[in-house]
């Protein structure tokens, strides 16, 4: 009895025995059974693994192979090129003896298709070299406005025998065209680029080359007035090879490697460069192709752009208040040696007195002085009457952008401003600007959206020696100024499109134009606050109602009158 009670008791522990080897073999099993998974795939992957790296290996042998056979065959046909095209030439030159005419023309067609496969050779070499990393670029500090310049000199034969005129528009100051960059192959694409233009430009059509600019980067758009790319076909156009119709290449002539090149050179230069559809922008038919560059800006960017004949003339009395004596004779001494005569004073005080006693022409003025500071001296200079006139440069560690003016926001704004720490071309370059008069007439840039009141403006100023031009909206004065820098601007507030104010908030970011002399003509009163954010250079404001066209003009003439005194003061 005691038996059986006892088996009955290990029924359940045998089944429970039972049940827990029957889970660990079954975990066993799922375990092996994912090991031989995990295995398995493994084995697959390292086998997909060595095929991928098999099929590279393979790929890359295989470029190698194309590139060497490329590169192989364009150096072995250059050689015998190279003499057929030279006795072709010797032939069509008349040198083995004359030829009829019609053998002429049989020499003719001979050579332009010698020509057309040289070209086609030096286009694979070139851009094989390019791809495959073997071209070194000889990078320095390049502008584009001087590249663009030279490509349209050396295409303009090819445009004028196609009836095709080229036309350069700068939307940007000369210094901000400034990027590093190899010259030799950016006027490479510059001139395949023209090339293409001209090859699909109907004749008594336009190409317009546009640079512009940024803080960052440099574009330039090269427009023509063709028949135009489909939009499924712009990006092919960068291939090799390719042509916007099969035609073209019988037709229109080119490798087909043109643009192709193009783009291995300016992706070199860490830029990018695609096509565009005039017609899908709507600006009528043609196509624009457009490159873009990073670029840095520097100091030697804008004494760079600075024309030779801009740079300062010496025999002018130069004072520079510092408080800082080294900076004074550091700043005495580059001033010297371009023949200026320099006063030098050590704080605003004595600025004050050595400018009413002496005949000065500019005054270098810090900000930060013991006694005065460089707000309340320039307050002062510009309320006397002997010392009003007097151009000042502001040489401060602040810039020019700065609005921390102490409590003096209301200032009269200077004539010019320098940075510390100052590069001497800098320097000079802002010096010369203040003290430059110019030659012939003065010249006027009107803003005003009413033409009318335009028209008459400028008719007033007929008999008089100043040149006035006209800009009905923000944009187009934007392009004017620089395109060339006024001697004064008359502003309307109120434009078509834009306004008065964020003009002005333009004009204070460009150095050139910062401190240009501003006669503001309102339809309206300007208040007090409207007009410290409307000061540039010396500023007036004149309203609509109360003054006549002829107001306008006699206010005009007595500023550029002063602007000239200089000169006139410093001949005598």
């Amino acid at each position: 009895m005691l038996r059986h009670r006892a088996n009955e008791r290990m029924v359940p522990l045998l089944i429970f025995l039972a049940l827990m080897n029957f889970g660990f073999g079954l975990a066993w099993w799922r375990v092996r059974a994912r090991t031989r998974k995990l295995r398995s795939e493994l084995i697959e992957a390292r086998q997909a693994s060595e095929s991928r790296e098999s099929l590279l290996l393979q790929r890359s042998q295989l470029d190698s192979l194309k590139d060497e056979f490329i590169s192989t065959v364009s150096h072995e046909l250059r050689t015998p090129l190279t003499s057929i095209r030279g006795a072709l030439g010797l032939l069509s030159a008349g040198r083995m003896g004359n030829v009829d005419a019609k053998a002429q023309n049989l020499l003719r067609i001979a050579v332009n298709n010698t020509d057309r496969l040289i070209r086609l050779i030096n286009d694979i070499l070139d851009l094989e070299r390019m791809q495959s990393g073997r071209v070194s670029l000889q990078i320095r500090r390049c502008s584009l406005r001087e590249l663009a310049q030279q490509a349209m000199e050396t295409m303009t034969p090819l445009a004028d025998s196609a009836e095709v005129r080229i036309e350069l528009i700068l939307r940007a100051l000369p210094e901000a065209m400034f990027f590093d960059g190899d010259p030799d192959r950016m006027l490479q694409v510059l001139t395949n680029l023209l090339s293409n233009a001209i090859k699909f430009s109907p004749p008594e059509t336009r190409i317009e080359v546009r640079v512009e600019a940024d803080a960052t980067s440099i574009v330039l758009r090269i427009s023509d007035q063709g028949r135009g790319i489909p939009l499924g076909s712009l990006d092919q156009v960068f291939d090799r090879f390719q042509q916007v119709e099969l035609a073209d290449a019988r037709q229109k002539g080119g490798t087909g490697l043109g643009l192709a090149i193009c783009r291995a050179i300016i992706q070199q230069h860490n830029g990018a460069i695609w096509a565009e559809s005039n017609e899908h922008e709507g600006r009528g038919a043609g196509t624009s192709l457009i490159f873009t560059l990073p670029r840095v800006s520097r100091v030697e960017d804008m004494t760079a752009a600075l024309p030779v004949s801009m740079l300062p003339p010496g025999k002018a009395t130069i004072l520079i208040c510092d408080d800082d004596a080294s900076i004074r004779a550091v700043v005495a001494e580059s001033l010297t040696a371009q023949g200026y005569r320099v006063l030098e004073a050590e704080d605003g005080q004595q600025a004050l007195a050595l400018a009413r006693t002496n005949d000065v022409q500019a005054i270098l003025l810090d900000l930060y002085m013991p006694g005065l500071t460089g707000w309340e001296t320039l307050q002062q200079l510009k309320g006397s009457p002997s010392t009003a006139e007097i151009p000042v440069v502001i040489l401060s560690v602040l810039p020019p952008s700065s609005s921390s003016r102490d409590s003096t926001a209301l200032s009269p704004a200077p004539e010019g401003w320098v940075q510390k720490p100052f590069h001497e071309r800098l320097l000079l370059m802002e010096l010369s600007r203040v003290l430059h008069t110019g030659e012939g007439p003065a010249y006027v840039l009107l803003v005003e959206d009413d033409a009318d009141l335009a028209q008459v403006i400028v008719a007033s100023f007929e008999e008089a020696e100043v040149r006035v031009d006209h800009a009905q909206t923000r944009q187009r004065a934007i392009e004017l100024c620089l395109i060339a820098r006024p001697n004064l601007l008359i502003l309307d507030l109120g434009l078509a499109e834009g306004d008065g104010f964020s003009l002005v908030d333009w004009l204070r970011q460009q150095p050139d134009l910062r401190s240009l002399p501003l006669v503001v003509f309102s339809g309206r009163e300007v208040s007090e606050e409207e007009m410290s954010k409307l000061r540039l250079g010396p500023t007036q404001f004149l309203t609509k109602a109360k003054v006549e066209a002829q107001d306008v003009e006699a206010l005009v003439l007595k500023i550029v009158r002063k602007l000239h005194a200089p000169a006139a003061s410093s001949a005598g």
